[in-house]
């Protein structure tokens, strides 16, 4: 389907974008802490992309990396694990 309006000879692209997750991964990472040991964490690596509900038309991309707490409760991420059966959390 076409995302194309038309009226009195003029044409435009009116989109209904929607962020979704085309890819996450666990990034470990060692950080020293205030006494100098190092300290294992672990953080979550996103690939966010504004895609197009009618045409499958792709805005922009970006990449977000934060800890495994708040990548738990993003909505945008959820609804990727729940859409992806095989995708483990």
């Amino acid at each position: 389907m076409s995302c194309t309006r038309h009226f009195l000879n003029f044409e435009w692209e009116h989109h209904s974008w929607r962020k979704r997750v085309s890819l996450a991964e666990d990034v470990p990472s060692q950080e020293t802490s205030m006494w100098g040991r190092p300290v294992n964490r672990e953080f979550v690596r996103c690939r966010k992309q504004e895609v197009c509900e009618v045409c499958g038309k792709i805005r922009s991309s970006e990449t977000c990396i934060c800890d495994t707490i708040h990548a738990d409760r993003c909505t945008i991420r959820r609804a990727w694990i729940a859409d992806a059966p095989h995708v483990t959390k």
